[in-house]
């Protein structure tokens, strides 16, 4: 008899209910109508790019130029990053670490020599040969401003594309924020229904840092809840489960010798398909959980509100 305590869901049955790509109407609307509505206006400003001058004025104007130039020669931003790193290296520099593509066009903008390589190596860097000897051709031929690359410009469909590119991060980033105001709405509401204050967003001492939801508050808290929801998979995600780690040690030590019911229960709700593929992260934070749950397993948090509270 387990006195009416919630029963702790496994990884397995966590996947098996995860909502793999959540979805939200109204930004499925906003974003789809700023892509449209953009798809004329970049037509027009790319054909700027005819000739190196043109495009050395655009990479200085457009803070995404790299990102929609490298998309239109069909170069992946990995690749590209890698011969930016080779570049480096050749000149002397010893990196640490890559530069990402705003970094790269800082970099142009910032020195003429670095300007000059790098627009001729979009423009015509197939036909110059040290880089054929630096760069295997399967790259190296996309590296080219021509008569065929600037007839993609005639395709809605190819600009489309190039736009969606530019704007993933942005509606990753708002995906992500819808989930998290979906969940934190369940559990505030059930937090109204009972009576019990909450705090959201804000640092929690003995965590060292900010938790989603804190329960009743972040002073003496009893249940501390954190939120995530990912589409895809990064090193964040491994960060994000030594998080829960640090945190679990905490509240083990805080907890020592407590009876169950006057604990302090750290609960995680994970969910997205970025962390079904993660899933030695995932089994981290499962086991520096209380309990994991996800979207669709959220209505047995109002039992675990009873059960401690």
């Amino acid at each position: 008899m387990n006195d009416g305590k919630p029963q702790v869901l496994s990884v397995e049955e966590v996947i098996r209910s995860a909502t793999m790509f959540y979805i939200d109407e109204n930004l499925e609307r906003e974003i789809s109508s700023e892509v449209e509505g953009a798809i004329q206006d970049l037509k027009i400003e790319l054909l700027s790019i005819t000739t190196e001058a043109g495009l050395k004025q655009y990479i200085r104007t457009h803070t995404d130029s790299l990102d929609r130039i490298t998309s239109l020669l069909n170069i992946s931003e990995e690749k590209f990053k890698r011969i930016i790193t080779m570049l480096r290296i050749q000149k002397g520099f010893m990196p640490t670490g890559e530069w990402s593509l705003s970094a790269v066009r800082n970099q142009m903008i910032a020195d003429p020599a670095w300007m000059d390589e790098i627009s001729a190596l979009l423009m015509r860097g197939n036909s110059i040969e040290k880089y054929k000897t630096l760069i295997p051709a399967f790259y190296l031929s996309n590296f080219a401003i021509d008569a065929t690359t600037l007839g993609r410009l005639a395709s809605d469909d190819d600009i489309r594309r190039l736009i969606k590119k530019g704007v993933e991060g942005k509606y990753n980033n708002k995906i992500g924020d819808s989930f998290f105001k979906a969940v934190a709405d369940i559990i505030t509401g059930v937090c109204k229904r009972e009576g019990l204050t909450y705090t959201v967003k804000e640092t929690v001492a003995l965590a060292e840092r900010a938790v989603s939801i804190a329960i009743p508050d972040i002073s003496h808290p009893r249940i501390l809840i954190d939120i995530t929801y990912g589409i895809t998979t990064s090193s964040t995600q491994t960060k994000y489960a030594k998080q829960t780690e640090n945190l679990a040690k905490t509240l083990r030590e805080k907890n020592l010798r407590k009876p169950d019911r006057e604990r302090i229960v750290y609960i995680n709700v994970v969910d997205g398909a970025g962390w079904v593929a993660r899933q030695s992260d995932l089994n981290k934070i499962h086991r520096s959980s209380d309990y994991m749950l996800n979207l669709q397993s959220l209505g047995v948090f109002e039992d675990i509100v009873k059960y401690y509270l």
